[in-house]
């Protein structure tokens, strides 16, 4: 559902505005983890019907779904067949020689063969116990992507960084392998041989691995947090030698999965900065209608690299102040920010920070927002005179603090020694087409929350659309990804209750003025050659045509 409504020349007294919110998402680091097909439903029906599809992609995928998830099909090779005996031997020599058992490694590989006898890679790799344990996921978050430092040769003490990947499916590592001998020897060369400097530390990756805590996870045995980070290079080997033989399979060959993979990388991963920089400057900031519309953009999850990388556009430098929080998280690096026309404010004044103002409002419940998640900024407008709050929100993944951080807002707003006039609220709301209280913060909901207990009103309300199908999401894990629980068939992607396809983004307006609605759009298409924009309601994003997981929503409207 798109709204447009007729073109008209902005006038004095209609000041017009053109606005956009989008979280921008940050790099995910597998590029595997989510379909990225360029039609849900047409590999949705492929898959039903047990047809081929239009690429490779989608059998690969479908392949391995079928190696982890049909227990009938007998070609899950066996955890003894991945990780051999003689694999075995390499792991003790190399953690004896590492000195970081606390007990020897034989005795950590002697647990490890008790475990894996007879068992299938699929069993291992769906083994709930596992999981509870961390015996993977910790090792795997520790070793997976690594920004290590690199100082200069000179006196300067400027530290550069770079990263680094285990030779792993699910990650963007960069290498290709002949076969699995020599990702075998490319693996143990990264977790023993390779020494990085993080944290202004040099050792080798196996010395980041830290013991896995019975207080903290119950699962764990006493036998087991004896065993310490030993045990876990184990299954971590397992875990990794396990996937390089279901993605080959599903593959076909080895080296079809690695050119996937590769596909992937360059239009997931590679372009994802310069691609993102394009939407912005070309699509968001465009004039979406006639006349000379203040132009406002209000973007979630920014790293403070593209933050910087968008005060170097000259088109964006020149004719916007980059706002953000003066508190930005450079280390968990996900912030709110808000782009606004210098034009706007005709350089009388630079925006004023109001962030802190607003969150102590919130009371206690403001320390339940992550550092970086909100700004807000007043600024006064040169053709009129009012004084207008502009703020940017990236909710939590189950919304629950998005009522908390309108309401602080909305009493911001109404506060008469703040003398706001107008208020535009762009954000990720992670608001859902279903509600449970406490649990989930359904889209309904929170727009019966507005009108009910706030003086904001939302974009699709002031459209006439229906938010419960106005989805800015659309997305499922699939089964290559550590987290198995919540992967999505590929036949089941459109309706399954696992896939993300929720109206989690808004634009909200508080006014006492009468709103002229002009125009109202999702984009999660772009033409990166014409750079032309459109809204594919069957299309899974991110993919080559989108780089992020929200839809990005423009809303362009007068003040009468």
């Amino acid at each position: 559902t798109q709204t447009r409504v007729g073109p008209g020349a902005a006038t004095a007294a209609m000041p017009s505005f053109a606005t956009s919110t989008w979280n921008i998402a940050a790099i995910n680091n597998n590029p595997f983890e989510y379909y990225a097909s360029s039609s849900a439903a047409l590999d949705a029906r492929a898959a039903s019907e047990g047809e081929d599809g239009d690429a490779s992609y989608s059998n690969f995928m479908r392949g391995v779904e079928r190696a982890l998830r049909d227990d009938t099909d007998e070609r899950a090779p066996l955890l003894d067949d991945v990780l051999r005996a003689d694999m075995l031997d390499v792991l003790v020599d190399k953690l004896n020689c590492a000195g970081l058992c606390d007990v020897r490694a034989e005795r950590c590989r002697e647990y490890y063969v008790s475990y894996a006898r007879g068992r299938s890679t699929r069993a291992y790799l769906r083994d709930v116990d596992v999981g509870a344990k961390r015996l993977c996921s910790m090792p795997d978050r520790v070793t997976n992507t690594v920004n290590v430092e690199m100082r200069g040769d000179d006196s300067s003490g400027i530290v550069n960084r770079r990263t680094v990947c285990r030779p792993t499916v699910i990650n963007c590592y960069d290498g290709r392998f002949a076969d699995e001998g020599a990702w075998w020897d490319a693996w143990v060369a990264y977790m023993f041989d390779t020494r990085v400097v993080v944290g202004g530390r040099e050792r080798a990756m196996v010395e980041m691995l830290t013991p896995i805590k019975k207080a903290k996870y119950p699962a764990v045995s006493e036998e087991e947090e004896e065993l310490g980070v030993g045990l876990q290079v184990f299954f971590l080997a397992a875990f990794d030698a396990a996937l390089v033989r279901i993605a080959t399979l599903a593959a076909g060959s080895f080296d079809v999965w690695q050119n996937i993979r590769a596909e992937l990388y360059e239009n997931l991963v590679k372009h994802k900065m310069s691609r993102t920089l394009d939407v912005v400057t070309t699509s968001l900031l465009r004039d979406v209608h006639d006349g000379d519309a203040t132009r406002v953009c209000f973007l979630q999850e920014v790293g403070s690299a593209f933050a910087d990388a968008l005060r170097a556009r000259e088109d964006i430098g020149a004719a916007y102040d980059v706002c953000c929080p003066s508190d930005m998280d450079p280390k968990r690096d996900q912030n709110s920010i808000v782009l606004m026309s210098k034009s706007f404010t005709n350089g009388n004044a630079t925006p004023r920070e109001v962030t802190s103002d607003v969150l102590r409002l919130m009371g206690e419940r403001s320390a339940s927002l992550s550092k970086g998640d909100f700004c807000a900024f007043v600024a006064t407008g040169a053709s009129d005179g009012k004084n207008y709050v502009f703020a940017s929100f990236h909710g939590d993944t189950d919304g629950l603090q998005t009522k908390h951080i309108t309401s602080a807002v909305d009493a911001f707003c109404a506060d008469a020694s703040n003398a706001v006039d107008v208020c535009v609220f762009g954000m990720d709301a992670n608001t859902h087409s279903f509600h449970k209280d406490g649990k989930k913060q359904g889209v309904v909901d929170f727009i019966d929350y507005l009108k009910a207990s706030t003086s904001f009103e939302a974009c699709w309300t002031l459209a006439n659309i229906d938010v419960e199908s106005a989805h800015t999401t659309f997305s499922a894990r699939t089964f290559l990804q550590a987290q198995l629980n919540k992967a999505v068939p590929l036949a089941d992607a459109e309706t399954h209750i696992l896939t993300d396809r929720h109206p989690k983004d808004h634009i909200l307006i508080r006014t006492s003025t009468p709103i002229a609605v002009r125009v109202l759009e999702r984009i999660n298409s772009v033409d990166f050659t014409s750079f032309t924009t459109s809204y594919d309601a069957g299309s899974m994003f991110p993919n080559a045509r989108f780089p992020s997981d929200h839809a990005a929503v423009v809303f362009a409207f007068d003040l009468n």
